[in-house]
């Protein structure tokens, strides 16, 4: 039998004794016994990688433990008596809060600002399957297909989300016009004379064919060479898009695919 496409499941990597899968991706997510915690390096390792938040910590008192067991013991006495005098009646959890819950256990939830938002995103998901859409989106949206539409759900393709590298070098023109474009104090450093819109604070736009912003970041600080100063920065950023055009202030317009920016990253040079 195949194991569920969310859920726990032995650690591949084998660093732990589980590890917790969203729509059959491996995330972050580990455990070891009752011990949960996070590996990123051992995520990084397998295929089809995710990231999910942590689940959050509680620590409990220990004069508490007592009371706490007690009203454990009297809930499953209650609970069973309330069976026993409700034999047919149907406890399958619908379809809502078995999507609900697993949008809080994969670390989703977060994402919207209300159960009522989640379930109508859920619901507008499967709408545009059955309009016609393409089938692809996030493991939010996946969520909802598996509860909402599942007969979408084998051609569903969970959209996969990577943080881009990138770096922008500015080449000094004193060779060349006998006036230096780099500014540095030796730590640090940025562009000077026809190239002063270059420094840390300088941003660095991602958007999509149409022109709509995806991704917005700073070049940070400069680092001193010889003859250059170089920048170096990341951007998270989702597959789906036909291309991806970057800009680092007014210096022109780059165009990647998806899997230049995930296995290539951006690679700028300007002056000299």
């Amino acid at each position: 039998m195949d194991p569920p496409p969310t859920g726990w499941r032995p650690d591949p990597t084998g660093r732990h004794e589980g590890r917790y899968y969203v729509t059959g991706r491996p995330t972050n997510r580990v455990r070891n016994g009752r011990s949960q915690t996070t590996d990123e390096v051992g995520g990084r390792m397998l295929p089809q990688y995710v990231e999910v938040s942590a689940p959050g910590r509680h620590s409990v008192r220990s004069s508490w433990l007592g009371t706490g067991a007690l009203t454990v013991i009297v809930v499953l006495v209650a609970g069973m008596v309330w069976v026993l005098q409700h034999p047919h009646r149907d406890q399958a959890a619908s379809p809502e809060a078995t999507y609900l819950s697993v949008l809080r256990d994969a670390g989703w939830a977060g994402a919207f600002s209300s159960d009522d938002d989640a379930l109508a995103h859920g619901r507008r998901v499967c709408a545009q399957l059955e309009a016609g859409g393409p089938q692809q989106g996030l493991p939010a949206d996946k969520i909802a297909v598996d509860q909402f539409c599942p007969r979408f759900s084998d051609n569903f393709h969970v959209l996969e989300t990577t943080t881009v590298t990138g770096t922008f070098v500015l080449i000094d023109a004193l060779d060349r016009t006998g006036i230096s474009s780099i500014a540095t104090d030796g730590a640090t450093c940025r562009g000077s004379d026809g190239f002063s819109d270059i420094g840390r604070d300088t941003r660095v736009i991602v958007k999509n064919g149409t022109g709509e912003t995806l991704a917005t970041t700073a070049l940070g600080d400069g680092h001193p060479a010889p003859g250059s100063c170089t920048f170096a920065f990341t951007f998270p950023i989702t597959e789906g898009q036909e291309r991806y055009v970057v800009s680092v202030s007014h210096r022109g317009e780059f165009t990647y695919g998806f899997d230049q920016l995930q296995h290539a990253g951006v690679h700028i040079r300007l002056g000299g």
